[in-house]
């Protein structure tokens, strides 16, 4: 009798000059440098701009923006709470500024946020499931930050953009997941994934991605597993030999000519859409998630979107903030601000060098 789901494909870690690939988002800087280990991400960020951006005009403009977002970040550091969100989103904000200058070319001396809060955020009774935040309409002469970031993430913001629940937002926060998941008294979103990997076929010639989650931590809801299933776009549930482990292979499959690293890349682009990162000491700890395929934004654009929010209320109805933060809901919106600037760091300072960008197993950043 065939089984409920298909035969896992036969496949052995991916090899290359000898060097068995680990996953990771940026597989041929891993096979020609290793991952980039920093305890000063703003440093690291900077000697790569040096050496590495043409033109003495967009070197120059790269490095202003980047040094506004540092000043911003420690400057944070050492207010009370009601002023760390407007400091810490003018941080983001100027090292996207950085990313669009290194990636694009953008001059960005007329840009615009390409966010803002919708006039019914401003209501008598404030809770964190009435406050939205809503992309700008495309259009206009001025460069809209946000829009420009969300396209070169490899997503699109479509012209007349609905807003996004804050709740929304602050659920696809996998670093702070188990707050969430306690103070809204909700089933966990994110699921530990274990033993990722690029498999290979070398007859073949074809390349895919694997990973296991485990029945137990899927056990927490009795519909997770069929959630995980439906809104995972890019993998399927395939039969697992791993006892105790549901195993998912990637849908598409890349076939090489000579070496398997020639499409490792495409293959993560192919899948990154269901896969969370958390930057963790030493490493990135990734998680599959249940989450609505509707509702899901890039893990950078969600963080962004959520630190302008509360940057946005932080500046203009800082009672309103208050409110937020020492409410029902106030612990999760602390972890998320002192939580997520960190992270977002790395996570975007990989994706401006193109390189795993990792925290030292002991630091004081």
């Amino acid at each position: 009798m065939p089984g409920r789901y298909r035969r896992s494909r036969d496949g052995k870690p991916v090899q290359v000059r000898g060097i068995t690939v680990p996953y990771t988002f940026w597989p041929e800087s891993y096979v020609n440098h290793g991952r980039v280990i920093a305890s000063d991400p703003w440093r690291c960020l900077s000697v790569y701009i040096h050496q590495h951006v043409e033109g003495t005009a967009k070197k120059n403009r790269a490095l202003a923006f980047l040094e506004q977002a540092e000043d911003f970040y420690h400057a944070a550091a050492a207010p009370r709470i009601g002023s760390k969100p407007l400091l810490q989103y003018y941080s983001f904000m100027n090292l996207v500024k950085a990313f669009l200058v290194v990636k694009r070319g953008l001059k960005l001396e007329r840009c615009m946020h390409g966010l803002k809060e919708p006039d019914d955020n401003v209501r008598k009774r404030l809770t964190i499931t009435s406050q939205s935040v809503k992309p700008n309409d495309s259009g206009g002469n001025r460069v809209q930050i946000y829009r420009e970031f969300i396209t070169e993430c490899g997503f699109s913001v479509p012209v007349k953009p609905k807003p996004f629940k804050l709740v929304d937002l602050l659920e696809q926060m996998v670093s702070i997941h188990g707050v969430i998941s306690h103070t809204m008294e909700r089933p966990p979103q994110f699921f530990p994934i274990h033993d990722i990997a690029f498999e290979s076929d070398p007859r073949r010639k074809e390349v895919w991605v694997t990973f296991h989650v485990s029945k137990d931590e899927l056990a927490v809801s009795s519909s997770a597993p069929r959630n995980l299933r439906e809104n995972t776009t890019s993998f399927e549930e395939v039969e697992s030999r791993k006892k105790g482990f549901r195993r998912y292979e990637s849908k598409k499959v890349r076939n090489y000519r000579m070496t398997p690293l020639q499409v490792l890349r495409p293959l993560v682009l192919d899948t990154w859409k269901d896969i969370w990162s958390e930057l963790r000491p030493g490493a990135y700890q990734f998680w599959a998630s249940t989450i609505l395929k509707e509702k899901r934004l890039p893990q950078l654009a969600g963080g962004y979107q959520t630190m302008f929010y509360f940057g946005s209320v932080a500046r203009y109805r800082p009672d309103d903030f208050h409110k937020l933060a020492e409410g029902k809901h106030g612990w999760m919106v602390q972890e998320f601000i002192n939580n997520q600037p960190l992270q977002f760091i790395y996570f975007l300072g990989s994706g401006l060098m193109e390189a795993e960008l990792i925290i030292p197993t002991l630091t004081t950043t």
